[in-house]
């Protein structure tokens, strides 16, 4: 949109069809802004960052193949090789003897960075449909969603490997779809209907699906040169970049949900 143009000025001279999207875009670019979307796609990431390096800890503590089996998993996914892939596997290794500590104080810094990355989901679909704040009692609901969020992760790759093409792909959207409906309704207190919900987490949904594929084309490159130039800390950088896109869209859709929910009661009223 042109700086100093009234968007009431834009959307009169914006054809009938189109009026709809347009004053729906405005108003979502300006829920966004409210939000402080940027800012807070990155405090997200960091906080998933902050709770995904624990998590890897404790898997690679817990493994059978002395975190080895964790480490390969990840530099198949990246392409890693040489140095890069040898400095990733040493990160991940089951710490020896005293080492024992490290697992323990691993999993009490992963149960607070994930009740802290919770709480700023929670902070984030609250603030987008500007509901007043649950106090104490958002802690509640933000421990069942992340309950649910380990069922259905836990549940999900099982499901899918029951199909193959084109169904595997929609059950897989599904259930992604399923998640962010869930995801909204139980961090909001369950204070919005599942239908208002429903178009976010479609766009949510659909939002991931299109950065899984570029990602698919990109992480590896992108993590393998990182990788080799700056070893584990490289690694580091480029999944939190992807973290950063991944809660930019969340961020983003969760903008445009709230914004279309209000936009459709309106015109029901």
């Amino acid at each position: 949109m042109m700086a100093g143009m009234d968007p009431s000025s834009l959307l009169a001279r914006t054809p009938g069809p189109l009026r709809p999207l347009v004053e729906v875009s405005h108003r979502s670019a300006l829920r966004f802004l409210e939000l402080e979307g940027l800012d807070r796609a990155m405090a997200l990431a960091g906080q998933a960052f902050a709770a995904l390096l624990p998590l890897l800890i404790v898997v690679g503590a817990a493994s059978p193949d002395d975190g080895r089996d964790v480490a390969d998993t990840l530099i198949d996914e990246f392409r890693l090789s040489g140095s890069a892939a040898e400095a990733l596997r040493a990160a991940l290794a089951r710490p020896s003897g005293p080492g024992s500590s490290i697992g323990i104080l691993s999993f009490a810094l992963l149960a607070i960075s994930a009740l802290s990355f919770t709480r700023a989901m929670q902070r984030l679909y609250v603030r987008a449909w500007r509901l007043p704040s649950m106090g104490m009692r958002g802690n509640t609901w933000g421990l069942a969603w992340l309950a649910a969020f380990v069922l259905w992760s836990s549940l999900q790759p099982l499901i899918i490997g029951l199909f193959d093409g084109l169904i595997g792909f929609i059950i897989s959207e599904a259930l992604a779809t399923g998640l962010w409906l869930l995801t909204p309704w139980l961090l909001v207190g369950r204070r919005l209907e599942w239908q208002r919900l429903l178009p976010q987490a479609l766009l949510t949904a659909t939002g991931l699906l299109a950065l899984s594929v570029g990602a698919a084309v990109y992480a590896p490159r992108a993590v393998g040169a990182a990788a080799e130039d700056f070893g584990v800390i490289g690694v580091a950088f480029s999944l939190l970049t992807l973290l950063f896109a991944f809660m930019a869209v969340l961020v983003g859709t969760a903008a445009i949900g709230a914004t279309l929910a209000e936009w459709l009661d309106e015109r029901r009223s």
